[in-house]
């Protein structure tokens, strides 16, 4: 049997092949995950020999991500604001730009100084924004809800993994019917959202491989991919109090075309975080305190 070493040189040299990229980091990712060590570990027993049923099932996730499965798939976990998380193909695999909108959330709250306010996540696929919010604000209360009953499952098992299965109440129906369903009209203090925003008509603007294996109900948002923030915008005010907030993350491309919609409701457009390229990635709107 192979070394540590030679399994991630054959494994990397397999995906080389395929066209994968970063392909000894991934070798080295699909051989942690398979042997239950961490990278440093794996590094630090690069000479020792791997077991047959060890090295059969790394080549098998090998073959996988050579075929285009995402990495994240095929071992099951994502790191998120720190967190692992499970993910499956049920659900959206979380990426770097949603931290923003945790962010943002975060300092809503702090800045409100409210005792337990109560944070919605819609369409929260693998529950990373309601976990790492329930997480991170042990005073808050949480909502989770999705249309996929296959994603709130996913959720739920992360919720459990981190502890926190009783602070996240999970709800399954379409964007804000399991809301209207529990009477929580002018209840909620933020209303949280990563919605499907890439265009139908534009599907080139996404890496391939997503196009592929990630789930198209939390990709696509209409023809133009406003479908899910015009939704946002006009059902979400209801369920706001006075005072509160609507703190949703951005497609590239799209802050012009929210902005103007956002200057065609009663919302006020409160403020746009970007990334270190400068990127808009999150919008915060207001429902105005006096009743409008």
């Amino acid at each position: 049997m192979p070394t540590i070493s030679q399994a991630i040189t054959e494994g990397a040299s397999r995906l080389h092949a395929a066209g994968i990229d970063q392909e000894r980091r991934t070798a080295g990712l699909l051989l942690c995950n398979v042997m239950g060590i961490d990278r440093t570990r794996l590094l630090t027993r690069s000479e020792e020999q791997i077991d047959e049923a060890q090295y059969l099932d790394y080549l098998e996730l090998v073959v996988r991500r050579a075929a285009g499965e995402p990495a994240q798939y095929v071992t099951g976990h994502q790191e998120f604001y720190g967190l692992d998380f499970i993910v499956t193909p049920d659900v959206l695999i979380p990426r770097p730009e949603t931290e923003f909108l945790i962010e943002r959330v975060m300092n809503l709250v702090e800045d409100s100084k409210q005792d337990s306010p109560l944070i919605v996540d819609v369409g929260t696929g693998s529950g990373c924004i309601a976990v790492t919010v329930a997480k991170l604000l042990p005073c808050a209360r949480l909502i989770a809800t999705d249309a996929s009953p296959a994603a709130l499952n996913v959720a739920r098992t992360n919720a459990e993994r981190h502890g926190l299965r009783d602070r996240i109440e999970f709800l399954e129906g379409d964007l804000f019917a399991p809301l209207a369903e529990r009477g929580l009209e002018g209840a909620v203090d933020v209303l949280a959202s990563n919605p499907p925003y890439v265009s139908e008509e534009r599907p080139e603007l996404i890496q391939r491989e997503v196009y592929e294996w990630e789930p198209r109900q939390a990709l696509f948002g209409g023809c133009d991919g406003m479908d899910f923030y015009r939704r946002l915008l006009a059902d979400g005010w209801k369920y706001l109090k006075p005072g509160g907030y609507l703190v949703v993350e951005i497609g590239f491309g799209q802050h012009d075309s929210i902005r103007n919609a956002v200057a065609a409701t009663s919302w006020n457009l409160v403020d746009v975080t970007r990334d270190l390229q400068d990127i808009p990635r999150t919008l915060t709107m207001k429902k105005p305190s006096e009743n409008v």
